[in-house]
């Protein structure tokens, strides 16, 4: 940067002009904040609903004798307003007037309440910038955009944080989707189970080549290949929501449609079950430890107070899930061969069934999410499976594991 002095020694009228316009906005603007405060009632907007609208109340706090002393006491006021991502919430004004003639007297402040209208339009996280700032003649009489052309300094500013989540229609569609989905998949569970040979899991067990290498690319290069794509595509695009999301998906465990696919492929499906339930208890300490080394990284935008909670609770009660209807549908076939042989007819038909609705009903209960999806989103969740699958197949063949496995 020129300084004063050396810009006074060049000669150049312009950059000193400049230079002195600078340290003008600066000192305005340092002005302003010395007096002037923005507040919300509510604090933050976090149960605005898709296809909804919630009103905020914009408080702006002037202290009296800072106010009064200062060039702006007799000068008309602007509150503007402005979403930082409208295809989440929208606001439905763009800017509120005032003058000091309409202040409240409280106590040693003045204060003026405006009321903000914000549109929930998607699901998802932003906020509304709020800036106050004195307005001239021309401003006052302008259009919003004219405004913005000419002047963008001399300002206060806050923001709101913003959620938007479903409405009521689309919260009825998942506890229904959550709902069914247990009971379909406790039973394809209990007809797993029935076709489930203890002594080939524990043969795996006591043999763990297999479920060593399932292990080492779950939790070492599943890991590792979300990081570095996360870092490719989405934190270079300033994307950390989801550079955080594909990363927490790659230290999660794998779940249970990973046993069915197995199953209706001919693969191992006891080596399948193994290493779920495996993954699953190995993920109490896995996900922490990640998430710790570099989970915390992609919590860039977020509260400075911000941490990421491992979901202890629904890891076990997935494990649990898992665990129950096997050792079910393992004891009617130790006890009642006869059921368990039925059960064992129907049980490809029964799981194709069951995934046929998990993707059908599915997608439409979480339709939501398709106008969320992005270009460097379908990327970034395409390739952290395609280069997971081509890892394992990799390591199995350099391994000498049968085709089966």
């Amino acid at each position: 940067m020129v300084s004063a002095k050396n810009t006074a020694k060049t000669g150049c009228p312009i950059l000193l002009l400049l230079q002195l316009f600078v340290q003008l906005t600066a000192t305005v603007a340092s002005e302003i904040g010395s007096f002037a405060t923005l507040r919300f009632e509510p604090v933050v907007m976090h149960n605005l609903t898709e296809d909804g609208n919630q009103t905020v109340t914009v408080v702006a706090e002037f202290q009296r004798d800072g106010f009064a002393k200062s060039r702006f006491h007799d000068k008309r006021w602007m509150i503007r307003f402005n979403s930082m991502n409208s295809k989440i919430a929208s606001c439905f004004q763009t800017a509120e007037y005032f003058n000091a003639s309409q202040f409240e007297a409280n106590g040693d402040k003045l204060v003026i309440r405006r009321e903000l209208l914000v549109n929930g339009n998607l699901v998802g996280k932003t906020g509304v910038d709020v800036v106050l700032t004195p307005v001239d003649e021309f401003s006052w009489n302008a259009s919003y955009p004219e405004y913005m052309e000419v002047r963008d300094s001399n300002t206060v500013s806050s923001a709101l944080d913003v959620w938007v989540t479903r409405n009521e229609h689309g919260k009825r569609l998942t506890k229904i989707f959550v709902s069914t989905l247990i009971v379909l998949l406790t039973v394809a569970n209990i007809l797993m189970g029935c076709e489930l040979d203890l002594n080939v899991v524990w043969e795996t067990v006591r043999k763990p080549v297999a479920p060593a290498i399932g292990f080492c690319t779950q939790f070492f290069v599943m890991p590792t290949l979300a990081y570095v794509i996360a870092q490719a595509i989405f934190v270079s695009r300033g994307l950390s929501s989801f550079a955080l999301g594909l990363f927490v998906t790659a230290c999660a465990p794998g779940g249970g449609a990973s046993n069915y696919w197995t199953l209706l492929l001919d693969g191992n499906a006891h080596l399948s079950v193994t290493m779920t339930f495996l993954s699953t208890l190995a993920s109490l300490v896995m996900m922490p430890l990640w998430m710790h080394l570099l989970g915390k990284q992609f919590l860039v935008g977020y509260h400075p107070e911000a941490t990421i909670k491992v979901p202890y609770m629904k890891i076990v009660s997935s494990l649990l899930a898992l665990v129950i209807p096997l050792l079910i549908g393992v004891g009617i076939q130790k006890w009642k061969p006869n059921i368990a042989a039925k059960a064992r007819k129907v049980m490809r038909p029964y799981i194709i069934c069951v995934l046929v609705f998990v993707i059908a009903f599915g997608a439409y209960a979480n339709s939501y999410m398709f106008f969320v999806m992005t270009v460097p989103a379908l990327i970034g969740g395409l390739l952290l499976p395609w280069c997971g699958f081509m890892f394992g197949c990799f390591a199995s063949i350099l391994l000498r594991q049968p085709p089966r496995t």
